[in-house]
């Protein structure tokens, strides 16, 4: 099966929500640079900064096993800087709860994407269940949210996650001495 995942770094994908509000200059037109943003704009949102995301729990998953369950786990990563953590096996269960928080360093939230890829566990392999790719740009706006995300690729499921952003400013050599 080939990797269908949207790549929003070629040129003919559309900008997000935050691109457009990032990159306006207040008419309704775009900036050509993102260096002539305005101060107020940037320290709204800094796109640098940790990404906490705790995998809550699953819902209505697709049943993989004999037995009519499932023994599923969920592999976070982000797309860019390729960082994975993995949540433990909930064996046979259809909703399981995991509660596990994962921290993730980013350089960029404009541009990176988090995936959560379900897998169920079987002693000699793993069978794929589904996944959600999401965009930082809600919880780089509102720094802080808990959702449900249906899985794609599967016929039912969701995945309920709890996103917070911490943003990290970074300092610039103003060339003064301290």
């Amino acid at each position: 099966m080939k990797d269908e995942t949207p790549n929003p770094f070629k040129q003919h994908f559309s900008m997000t929500s935050l691109e457009r509000t990032m990159t306006s200059n207040g008419n309704g037109s775009a900036n050509k640079d993102y260096g002539r943003l305005s101060s107020r704009k940037r320290k709204e949102i800094i796109l640098r900064g940790v990404l906490q995301v705790t995998v809550i729990s699953g819902e209505d998953l697709p049943a993989m096993d004999m037995n009519g369950k499932s023994d599923p786990y969920v592999v976070v990563s982000l797309k860019k800087t390729k960082t994975k953590h993995k949540t433990r096996v909930v064996n046979e269960s259809l909703n399981p709860v995991w509660n596990q928080t994962f921290d993730f360093v980013v350089e960029d939230g404009l541009h990176d994407m988090l995936m959560l890829e379900v897998y169920d566990h079987d002693t000699f392999s793993r069978d794929y269940m589904g996944r959600c790719i999401l965009t930082l740009t809600k919880v780089l706006i509102e720094e802080d949210y808990t959702d449900s995300f249906p899985l794609q690729g599967a016929k039912t499921g969701k995945l309920k996650l709890h996103l917070k952003w911490s943003p990290q400013s970074i300092k610039r050599d103003s060339g003064e001495a301290a």
